[in-house]
């Protein structure tokens, strides 16, 4: 299996290519943090009902 590049090869590469430089990273580093923080919360508020629930005895 070849390549069907006439030249495939890193060679010519100069430096590091990074394609999200100033790109979105703040943007999903908040919506992964926002997402993080609702599931906490989120599970804090069903503990509290399921406990609340077990000491009821129902």
């Amino acid at each position: 299996m070849g390549s069907p590049l006439a030249e495939a090869s890193w060679n010519g590469v100069e430096g590091a290519f990074y394609t999200g430089a100033g790109g979105a990273e703040p943007l999903w580093l908040f919506i992964s943090i926002g997402l993080c923080v609702f599931a906490l919360v989120a599970g804090l508020i069903h503990e509290g009902h399921s406990y609340r629930k077990a000491k009821r005895g129902e």
